[in-house]
């Protein structure tokens, strides 16, 4: 018989320190329990990992929220010479992969991303021009219905903060296969976090809240953005937050970081529609001056 707990608040489970009420809540610390919870209930679930880079609803889930995240982490390692396949469940933190893998590179870019590596493949998490399914080769899924299956590298459909999973509920990560190069990752750890605190705001928040722009532009118009873009060959979506005016900009207690114009912050009681409506906002903003369509690189839980 599982036992669930009953009404329990989301907040402390969201970097964001926002969310509702879930009538039904467990968590689950290894993917076996993960399967037998799954088979054995008959109601609506979600799923949350680390409870970063998602926006919870603050309206009551009728339903069971599962937490899959464990505080005994372990990974497997097949070393193969130049290179290992790294056995990884989702359940662990993308953290402390990173840590555990000082003697491979490839990794180095995701130092003090929150969350799980389930959630880092699901939205196909990336920084510093490199991402999670560089590393992928293999992700072990249960298909509500359907049962276990091994997605390849191809089948995941990586692409910019996106993958086959991420918008797609009845799959749901277990496990991944990584491969990865020997080589020492600790200079280039320790650079990144240097960078990670010169560029990231502190407070509550999820990340970045949305992607950064690779289509067009008007560079008439918009000059400001020409020799960045033919650097990076893309627009960051904080660069065009900034020039809207709208670092500082807040809606209740949730405010565009005065910092990095793509964070927005909790600065103490922010509710999910405060930042729903700063993200519209933002949108509304963007179009208006660049015509361009900004889209969210987070989930949002909705009710």
């Amino acid at each position: 018989m599982i036992k669930f707990k009953e009404n329990i608040s989301l907040k402390d489970y969201s970097t964001f320190k926002i969310g509702g009420v879930s009538k039904y809540f467990i968590e689950i610390k290894n993917k076996e329990d993960l399967k037998k919870v799954i088979s054995e209930i008959d109601m609506p679930f979600r799923i949350l990992g680390g409870g970063s880079n998602t926006l919870i609803s603050d309206d009551y889930f009728n339903g069971l929220t599962i937490v899959f995240k464990t505080d005994k982490p372990q990974i497997m390692v097949n070393d193969m010479g130049c290179s290992g396949i790294i056995n990884v469940e989702a359940c662990v933190p993308f953290s402390f992969l990173i840590t555990k893998l000082k003697s491979f590179v490839g990794l180095e870019w995701g130092v003090g991303i929150p969350g799980t590596i389930g959630g880092a493949i699901n939205g196909n998490a990336g920084a510093f021009e490199e991402s999670i399914g560089d590393s992928v080769s293999s992700v072990e899924v249960l298909e509500i219905g359907k049962g276990i299956k091994k997605f390849e590298k191809k089948d995941c459909n990586f692409g910019y903060r996106t993958s086959i999973f991420k918008n797609n509920p009845n799959l749901i990560i277990l496990s991944a296969e990584l491969n990865l190069n020997k080589g020492s990752s600790l200079k280039k750890i320790k650079e990144n976090i240097k960078k990670r605190k010169l560029n990231n705001p502190k407070g509550f928040s999820i990340g970045c809240i949305f992607k950064n722009h690779y289509g067009e532009i008007d560079f008439k118009k918009h000059s400001q953005f020409k020799e960045f873009y033919e650097k990076k060959g893309y627009i960051s979506a904080g660069m065009l937050i900034e020039e809207c005016g709208l670092k500082g900009f807040s809606i209740g207690d949730a405010k565009i970081s005065s910092e990095h114009a793509n964070f927005i912050i909790n600065l103490k009681n922010a509710k999910s529609e405060n930042v729903l409506k700063l993200i519209n906002f933002t949108k509304e903003q963007v179009k208006n001056k660049f015509l361009i369509n900004l889209e969210e690189e987070i989930q949002i839980f909705h009710v």
